[in-house]
């Protein structure tokens, strides 16, 4: 027996013995006239609760926290990491070939002594001007080579490059024997530094050579032989640089942070009034970096829809500070320089970004190098690196536009009103959301097919009407809301939607009912926009019920 036929078969009862005595009955003889009354019983509730809802819809990247009003604010967190010191100053092999062609004419029994310098240029790959590096690994190769037909014994002192704990410059030294081929040398880089202190600003370096040609009875020199060289830095890799490293473009974040409170359901029409997104750069370069944010935008995930930050955080890059320079021996390098940057309303577009319910944020962020001196004394390592900590918060301050929220209650086995001449479905509500919202009613079977309304109206079975009185239903009035944005008196309202004939025979089909709730921020009295708050703990009770007139043929 169903629902309604239990409740009607109730009431009957309970009438006929209220009215007689049961002892005086005769039944062979009683005539029942049709009995008539009034129904009603509930058929579900729904009851929003703002910590539930929200929390239920969000992801791993996200999390809550409450003030002490519990306004709630979402928080979304991710990392950018930057550790490409090569971008910044990249030196490879450094080569140098030079000699000796103007010698002097001498016979033996003689030693001949040669003495030359030579200057190089020790160039990184964008000419930033160098100060000094040191080494972690590397090899100076020098291979030499004579015309000379005599012994010739040689030192090459290179004065730029020093030992780091005593100063010694480094040396390499060899002999070529009288007709002998090239003679290579090879001296280890590891524990030295070169320094670049040329005044012009060039990154010189100096190459002593000093031989000495053993002459021995009958040998002698024409005046036309040679000596020469060929001297290369190799195999580099460098604890430390110092120098004016210029000016680059480099590209410190291509991360994303999926922002599940738009991508888990439909959430177009909310705007937030307070949005911000905080940058915590650590910065260990010696280098202050210019942060350009022009390329962070939103998308749909995929890549379209996308909206750009724009504003005045884009027209004037912020710069993060460079780790503490102290030329050229600093005692801590590499020490955290810290320098935070928020995006908000006051200095981008993230409001309008933000309303359009991006499901992602791409954090497409470039740096420039020393952006307000070139002069400037930088150094960097190749530990040196810039973290930077974002979240992004975004207090439940909002404005709403025809925002959507969906859910449904079962009918279980459908509802039987085969007895009833009339009925009507009740809607009752009591909000304390700040909005005011209609709500659209859909009966559907157990297929989730739509028993009614049937928006497509050339049907001839169904009219605009019918569509009328199930869509933009006025039952969620604004609650009471005081100059902060905050409820302080909850509303209520009912509101009840006739059924045809028709409709109340579909019934016995129905399965369930999907109820959308769309909700607008109240209109504002003035010029002001409104933004009012949404705290944890506000809920909107939903109750649906049936009512009607049975008619009873017994």
């Amino acid at each position: 027996m169903s629902a309604v036929k239990k409740f009607v078969f109730i009431i009957i009862s309970a009438s006929l013995f209220a009215s007689c005595n049961t002892g005086e009955l005769e039944f062979d003889d009683l005539e029942v006239s049709p009995i008539t009354g009034v129904f009603s019983f509930p058929l579900g509730e729904a009851n929003y609760v703002m910590r539930d809802l929200v929390g239920n819809q969000t992801g791993d990247s996200l999390s809550f926290q409450e003030d002490s009003t519990s306004l709630f604010t979402l928080l979304y967190f991710d990392t950018i990491s930057y550790s490409a010191p090569d971008e910044l100053v990249q030196i490879d092999d450094i080569n140098f070939s030079g000699g000796i062609s103007n010698m002097p004419m001498a016979s033996g029994p003689v030693v001949v002594n040669l003495i030359e310098t030579f200057q190089t240029n020790y160039d990184p790959q964008k000419n930033e001007e160098l100060d000094s590096i040191f080494y972690e690994t590397g090899d100076l190769t020098i291979t030499t080579s004579s015309t000379i037909a005599a012994d010739v014994s040689y030192t090459f002192t290179i004065t730029n490059t020093t030992n780091i704990n005593n100063g010694t410059p480094i040396s390499v030294s060899g002999n070529i024997p009288n007709g002998g081929g090239p003679d290579m040398q090879t001296s280890s880089l590891i524990g030295h530094k070169t320094v670049l202190t040329d005044p012009s600003g060039s990154n010189a370096i100096n190459i002593d050579l000093n031989a000495q040609v053993n002459l021995t009875a009958g040998q002698s020199m024409a005046g036309t032989e040679t000596l020469t060289f060929d001297l290369t830095y190799g195999n580099q890799t460098f604890g430390l640089i110092y120098g004016k490293f210029g000016r680059d473009t480099i590209q410190v974040g291509n991360q994303s942070i999926e922002i599940d409170f738009f991508t888990q359901t439909e959430r177009a029409g909310i705007t937030f009034g307070n949005p911000s997104i905080s940058f915590d750069f650590r910065n260990t370069f010696g280098v202050p970096i210019g942060i350009d944010f022009a390329g962070l935008h939103g998308d749909d995930g995929n890549g379209g829809n996308q909206v750009f930050l724009t504003g005045s955080i884009i027209n004037n890059d912020p710069v993060i500070d460079g780790s503490d320079l102290d030329t050229p021996t600093p005692t801590t390098p590499g020490e955290i320089a810290q320098t935070i940057v928020e995006i908000n309303r006051g200095n981008s577009n993230l409001v309008n970004l933000l309303s359009q319910s991006p499901e992602r944020l791409i954090f497409d962020v470039a740096g420039i190098s020393n952006p307000e001196s070139l002069t400037e004394g930088n150094y960097l390592q190749p530990t040196s690196s810039i973290t930077a900590y974002v979240a992004l918060e975004i207090p439940m301050e909002v404005q709403l536009e025809d925002y959507e929220e969906t859910g449904s209650f079962g009918l279980g086995d459908g509802l039987d009103l085969s007895n009833v001449d009339s009925a009507f479905i009740r809607l009752v509500t009591n909000n304390e959301l700040p909005f005011n919202g209609t709500v659209n009613l859909e009966v559907q079977d157990a297929d989730s097919v739509t028993i009614f309304p049937i928006s497509d109206t050339s049907d001839p079975q169904f009219s605009q009407e019918q569509l009328d009185r199930f869509t933009n239903i006025p039952v969620i009035k604004a609650p009471l809301i005081n100059i902060n944005g905050e409820v302080t008196d909850p509303s209520g309202a009912t509101e009840d939607i006739s059924l045809t004939q028709q409709e109340v025979e579909l019934l016995q089909n129905a399965s369930h009912v999907i109820i959308t709730m769309v909700l607008n921020t109240p209109v504002s009295q003035t010029s002001r926009d409104i933004y009012v708050k949404i705290l944890a703990d506000y809920t909107l009770s939903l109750k649906v019920g049936i009512g009607g007139k049975f008619n009873l043929d017994l």
